[in-house]
């Protein structure tokens, strides 16, 4: 059982820390503070922490304190990281799930919600709670080239529509360059593509589950690659329940109530769309894959050829 939960909310420059203290079935406020969202700034949150509650019995032993903070993505990843390479216990949450459970709010401001934070997480802590745990070196290199990959796929659709929207058509050198510049883009894409096939099959960390991946009909790299990401290798989703949640494919029951309330299975609209994308975009590929067969066949039945 945690006995001291420091809750953090965080924001782009700074984040606000509220430690807590379960003094039996009671929940007291230790110390509130704001800090810098930068290196120099964990290290005098971490000083803070410690000189906070070393009065406390319970505050000698890092074993009994919980850092958790909401899941914001780029703005808490360097202070969780930061955190668990020194040995501590981070737990991100999703920020649905601590508003579900903070009743009636009638205050929002960062203190408040870093109170909030530290009491959800003195309430809510078990065993069952998946600790963060930073990234390897090869998986943030393969999220970064998927983030460049992304980009340049933008960039790729906004000249194409640029070029066939007609507007450069009365500057001919206008469209010329932009002819060339999507050429450029399409080269720098297939470069980005190749090194992250060349990562997925040459890593130890990533091969035997990318050659599984991609033995589904309609999935290729970038679908693979997605997938990695966004499950961490595999190590935060486990079962394909939860993987088709995350990705928005599993239907599921949203209301009923009595006789009367019977809304049907539906999608959830709380999933990760960039994942709902490129698993649609696998299925459409595998379809066309079929097409051609499902079109002989039946022509043949229409013939009476069978």
């Amino acid at each position: 059982m945690k006995k001291i939960a420091i809750g953090i909310d965080f924001s782009k420059k700074t984040f606000d820390a509220t430690i807590k203290r379960r003094v039996e079935d009671d929940y007291i406020e230790v110390a509130y503070s704001k800090f810098d969202n930068d290196e120099k700034g964990f290290k005098s949150f971490v000083s803070w922490v410690r000189k906070s509650v070393k009065h406390f019995p319970e505050g000698k032993g890092r074993e009994s304190w919980i850092f958790c903070g909401e899941n914001t993505g780029v703005c808490s990843a360097a202070l969780s990281d930061y955190l668990a390479e020194k040995g501590f216990d981070m737990w991100l949450e999703s920020a649905l799930r601590i508003k579900n459970c903070s009743g009636i709010v009638r205050t929002k401001d960062d203190k408040a919600d870093s109170n909030r934070i530290a009491e959800y997480a003195l309430l809510y802590f078990s065993s069952k709670v998946r600790l963060h745990e930073p990234d390897t070196k090869i998986l943030k290199r393969l999220r970064a080239l998927f983030t460049l990959h992304n980009m340049l796929t933008k960039d790729k659709v906004a000249k194409i529509n640029q070029i066939k929207s007609g507007i450069l058509e009365a500057a001919p050198q206008a469209l010329k360059l932009a002819k060339e510049h999507l050429e450029m883009i399409e080269q720098q894409l297939k470069d980005v593509d190749r090194q992250i096939e060349k990562m997925l099959k040459d890593n130890d960390e990533f091969s035997e589950n990318y050659r599984i991946i991609t033995s589904i009909k309609g999935v290729g790299v970038i679908t693979a690659c997605c997938i990695i990401i966004k499950t961490h290798n595999f190590k935060y989703m486990d079962d394909a329940r939860t993987f088709g949640n995350f990705a928005g494919v599993v239907p599921s029951q949203t209301e009923k109530s009595g006789t009367s309330v019977n809304i049907p299975r539906r999608v959830s609209k709380f999933h990760d769309r960039e994942t709902n994308m490129v698993l649609s975009q696998a299925v459409n590929s595998a379809w066309s894959g079929i097409l051609p067969y499902v079109s002989t066949m039946t022509d043949w039945l229409l013939e009476g050829c069978i």
